[in-house]
Parts: C-alpha cells; structure tokens; sequence
C-alpha cells in the first residue's frame, strides 16, 4: 500500500511508503497546477490531478514523474473518482459532474446537479454516485448516467461519507452539522450537531467509532458508531482537512495544512504514533 498526499500551496505530491509512513518520493507539479483532490490508478501508475484555478485535468505518470496528458474542462474542478473505467470529476462553478472515458479521455457525458457540488461518494456495488450540494444530497445511476433520486435537507451539504455496514450517508455541511441520510429511502435519520466546521468522516468498525475532522475546533471528533454520541476529541494542534483510515483501520491519518504535516494515530487508544512533514497546505489523503 502506498499513501499519495496532494500539497495545494507547493503544488506537489508526496508519496509515503506504508507501514514505516516514510516519505518516499515528492513531486513537484507544474506552476499552474494547483492539486485539491486527486485519484490513483495503480495498475497503470497514473495520477489524475484536477485542477481548480485553471479548470483543467492533468494526468500525471508516477514513474517517470512528468504530466503525460491534459484536458481542459473548465470550471472550478473539485473532487475526482475512477469507476468502471470512467473518470467522474465535480465542477462547482457549472454545477455538473462530467464524466469522461478513461482511456481515450473523450466526453462520456454532463449531468447537472444542484448548487456547488464541491465532494462525492461513491457505491460501487449498487452502482450509484452520491453529490452533496447546497441544500441537498443527489443519487446518481453511474450506469445510465442520469439522477436517480434527490433529498433536500435544508442544510448546505459539502462533504460526504457512505457507510456500507449500516448503509447510510454521512454529510459534513457549512452548518457545522453532520446530516446521518438512509441511503435507500434518503431520508434523514439524525441530524448531529456540535461541530463548527466539519470536513471528512471515516470509520473504524472495528473499534465502533466513527472521527469526524473538524477544521473550525481544530480537532477530530469521535463519536460513538451505534448512538453518535460523542466520546472524546483529538486536538489537531492545527488545521485538519484531510482525514483516512487505513485498510486494516489500525491507523487514522490526518493532514494538517497548517503544519503542513501527515499525523498518524492508533485508532485503538488515539494517541499520536508519527508525525511527518510533507509539502504546503496537503489536503487530500489517499489510501491506495
């Protein structure tokens, strides 16, 4: 396994081998490329970095380090997922989703949402694309390409989390609440508050945890998995954005864009293990 980091403001990636968390490699992007959100295809070694300042998406080969590829979109370009061989990019300022194939990089198709669709989840066994907007939550069939069903929630949704043991959706909202959707009815469940400035959801099933990354407290809530209840805080010392767990959920990573650092925890006690410095301002973490 390898962790891919992307570093807004040094407009660079850095690669940390797994279990040690070592920095193994760092990668220095071109000027203009600004990366926010970032996917990997492994087997292929390719990176796809969409680029918000700029509205284009950049392939980068992670073997030879050098961007191979570019297309322009346009758009304030967010978040990106690889599914069934097509890319899903989310463009705030058209509020779509395009869809493009992954090997010719041609069009697949647009699909209007609501407003600001900054984040997504996917489902990949039901096939369907969850968008959190302003004011509502957007199921997508990634199969037929259309808008399958729609929840407005009164809450201006932003990040979001599917649950597939309980089959729920968390959403993080600019509310500072987390809104708890059954994924099937689309209908509220709880609606969970205390939080100022919510960003990323993960889960330790193993522990029944669920940790919330709050970049307004600058902390990560825990919380209970069965009640939601919240049993205790890990303060960041920072800003913390990017939030993941590790496959074996042994570990929970966090980047703090004001320390501009990679934090390891032990989701067991929640103590800090390693802290390691990494480019300016990282924001997306991946697992891969």
């Amino acid at each position: 396994m390898k962790v891919y980091i992307s570093n807004y403001l040094s407009k660079s990636i850095s690669i940390l081998s797994y279990p040690k968390f070592e920095v193994e490699k760092e990668i220095y992007l071109e000027e203009d490329i600004y990366p926010h959100h970032i996917c990997v295809d492994e087997e292929k070694n390719l990176m796809y970095i969409p680029s918000s300042s700029n509205g284009i998406l950049y392939i980068l080969d992670l073997i030879s380090n050098e961007i191979v590829e570019s297309i322009s979109i346009g758009g304030n370009l967010s978040q990106i997922s690889l599914c069934n061989g097509e890319l899903f990019i989310s463009n705030e300022d058209s509020n779509s989703i395009y869809i493009l194939d992954q090997k010719t990089l041609n069009p697949v198709g647009i699909i209007g949402v609501d407003e600001m669709p900054h984040g997504f989840d996917f489902n990949n066994i039901e096939n369907k694309l969850y968008v959190p907007c302003v004011n509502s939550i957007i199921c997508i069939d990634t199969l037929s390409k259309c808008i399958d069903r729609k929840k407005e929630i009164g809450f201006k949704a932003w990040h979001i989390k599917i649950d597939c043991k309980k089959s729920e959706i968390y959403t993080s909202t600019l509310d500072g609440k987390i809104v708890i959707l059954d994924e099937s009815k689309m209908k509220i469940i709880k609606v969970l508050e205390g939080f100022l400035l919510p960003v990323q959801v993960c889960f330790s099933y193993k522990d029944n945890k669920v940790y919330v990354a709050d970049l307004g407290y600058k902390n990560i809530s825990i919380l209970d998995y069965d009640t939601g209840e919240l049993l205790g805080c890990i303060n960041i010392d920072g800003n913390p954005q990017g939030l993941e767990i590790t496959k074996d959920e042994k570990l929970l990573i966090v980047s703090d864009t004001q320390k501009n650092a990679i934090k390891i925890y032990d989701t067991s006690n929640d103590e800090l293990v390693k802290e390691i410095k990494v480019g300016k301002e990282p924001t997306t973490i991946l697992c891969v």
